[in-house]
């Protein structure tokens, strides 16, 4: 387990997220963004949970590089909301569920494997919830051409922290500088 992380003093996590930045509440509704490993999703949760922060909610974006999925947290007593995102491929879309920490994600973890397909692994009950079960999943899944790239729809706000090798907010895209160099 990786050393905790102090985060903008508002609280700490046991891995290494690949950015955290502070967020305009005004414009977003969330004070602070972690974006994480689809791995270090469950180690997250657990340190959310023992500094009191609840769930609220979870959902997905569908975006040209895959899904993002938002872990939405707050606290009754601190001001604040901070947001767990984590960016999966489309063709492995799959995230370790997090029931087993927070009873309420069971609900959340269901309806976006109904909208959008998203599989949690460890899920306990991974069944339809707002949908006829005779529906595909991923009733809300966008064409191609009708994703958006997700520097275009999330701005993540001011960076506090970037890891290395992280360039999902960068102006310059790696796959842009190739092509152009094709």
């Amino acid at each position: 387990m990786m050393a905790s992380n102090k985060m903008d003093g508002q609280l700490s996590l046991p891995v290494t997220p690949l950015m955290v930045c502070k967020a305009n509440a005004e414009t977003s509704g969330v004070t602070m963004n972690v974006f994480l490993m689809s791995d270090d999703i469950m180690q997250a949760a657990e340190a959310m949970l023992s500094q009191a922060y609840h769930l609220e909610s979870i959902d997905v974006l569908d975006v040209a590089e895959g899904f993002l999925v938002s872990y939405h947290y707050a606290h009754f007593t601190k001001p604040g909301r901070i947001a767990h995102r984590v960016l999966v491929c489309r063709d492995e879309a799959e995230l370790p569920s997090i029931a087993s920490i927070y009873q309420g994600a069971d609900w959340h973890e269901r309806e976006c494997f109904d909208f959008h397909g998203l599989k949690f692994s460890g899920h306990p009950n991974l069944l339809p919830l707002l949908l006829d079960p005779e529906t595909p999943n991923g009733v809300l899944l966008k064409d191609e051409k009708s994703r958006k790239p997700l520097r275009d729809i999330l701005n993540p706000g001011e960076t506090l922290f970037k890891g290395e090798g992280f360039t999902l907010f960068d102006e310059e895209q790696p796959e842009a500088e190739e092509e152009a160099a094709s």
